[in-house]
């Protein structure tokens, strides 16, 4: 029959299968917390680099390092300005009229003709299979943006980091902006690797077993590979011995932690006993219509001895994690609220008062699940801002964020 054909045919596409939040490489953490904290991170340079871009009337140019299915794309994309009312429906600072080519390097032939797939209807998106230590940069035209995210630099030594920055530098336009996230050194996620002595520790034994149902059973079946990981002081001898390279055509612009408590291996258990599965708790409050268990949003962080500033900066976030989770509690059972920490950062204040405002508004609504839909969500997003609050750039958390601006 023509109609179960058509209904096929729809199936084959891939289309109808059932996308989750709360599972998978692009659950509700990836969506609603990483890639939006990347480009909270990136806005300020994006934008400076965009007006740039338009006073000299041309078109960005984007070059995606390790674009793999081309998650850079949606991320650069999906980015809202900082200073667009909420009023205004357009909102994006790199809309499509401004996008002149984003060219995708990766040397995963799957994974690049995953993208092909998917964007096959864009004739300003091009992807190249190459090792993007040996792609020729010199026989390309400079580009405005260049993307190297999601630990593709973790697969890199310093040697070949330093090359590459240093082939960026002298390849991109004047006011190119260069974003990199490795993984985090002192990640709570993997305690049981952290080291007084980096140089005994540049890598760890990695294992993609989160993506995967009963990942600790599944771990000893998996393939496993080496990757990176990359506190401060590693990240800021490489900028030197780049700069020493290139001179003061490249700056480190910021450093910054992402993920500090919601990693993907924080459910796996696989690098530390004590670690709690917060992001699945995430997760679940950034979904709709699911209500979760405020107390399994608790963590209680257990310190490795002989790391005073990480110990501090865990202990800091953990304390303002817990009063927000307990607040919010108490204001949706409309108790008491608890005494806050000894430290409250300006970043906490804003969090309880947001979360005030919310439930109060929430519990005049009588349509759909206000606290599921509203309330729940709305914690997911203060408890992300304020870990962006609270963070020292120190390499603490999954990803490690440097940005780069080239000036010539």
């Amino acid at each position: 029959m023509a109609e179960i054909d058509a209904y096929n045919e729809a199936l084959r596409s891939g289309q109808y299968e059932k996308p989750s939040g709360l599972l998978g490489k692009y659950d509700n953490v990836r969506r609603f917390w990483e890639d939006e904290q990347l480009g909270l991170y990136l806005r300020p340079h994006l934008e400076r680099m965009v007006d740039r871009v338009r006073q000299r009337g041309e078109k960005i140019r984007v070059l995606d390092l390790g674009c793999g299915g081309g998650d850079g794309f949606e991320l650069i994309t999906c980015i809202n300005s900082s200073e667009i009312p909420i009023s205004k429906h357009k909102a994006k600072i790199i809309d499509p009229e401004i996008l002149g080519i984003y060219k995708g390097v990766d040397v995963n032939a799957e994974l690049l003709g995953q993208a092909r797939s998917i964007y096959a209807n864009r004739e300003n998106m091009v992807f190249v299979q190459s090792d993007i230590n040996s792609f020729d940069y010199g026989s390309e035209e400079p580009y405005d943006l260049y993307l190297a995210n999601y630990g593709t630099l973790s697969h890199n030594g310093d040697d070949q980091t330093v090359e590459l920055l240093s082939s960026l530098a002298k390849h991109g336009k004047d006011g190119a902006v260069i974003i990199i996230d490795w993984l985090g050194r002192y990640s709570y996620e993997w305690q049981t690797l952290w080291t007084q002595e980096p140089e005994n520790n540049q890598w760890m034994d990695y294992v993609i077993s989160y993506i995967h149902k009963n990942s600790a059973e599944k771990h000893q079946e998996l393939s496993s590979f080496a990757l990176r990981i990359m506190g401060r002081e590693e990240v800021l001898s490489i900028y030197e011995r780049v700069k020493a390279n290139v001179g003061d055509s490249l700056h480190l612009r910021e450093l910054a932690d992402r993920s500090s408590l919601v990693g993907r291996h924080m459910d796996t258990l696989q690098y530390n006993p004590h670690s709690r599965p917060l992001r699945g708790v995430v997760n679940s409050l950034f979904e709709p219509s699911v209500n979760t268990d405020l107390d399994d949003a608790l963590i209680h962080y257990v310190p490795k001895e002989g790391f005073d500033d990480v110990n501090a900066y865990y202990q800091d976030l953990s304390d303002c994690w817990n009063y927000l989770v307990t607040c919010t509690k108490a204001l949706l059972e409309e108790s008491t609220l608890p005494p806050p920490p000894a430290k409250a950062p300006e970043a906490l204040d804003k969090s309880v008062n947001a979360m005030k405002t919310v439930v109060k508004a929430a519990s005049g609504m009588e349509i759909g699940s206000p606290r599921a839909c509203l309330v729940e969500p709305q914690l997911a997003y203060c408890l992300r801002e304020l870990e962006m609050g609270i963070q020292k750039g120190q390499g603490c958390g999954h990803g490690f964020v440097a940005i780069f601006e080239i000036t010539k």
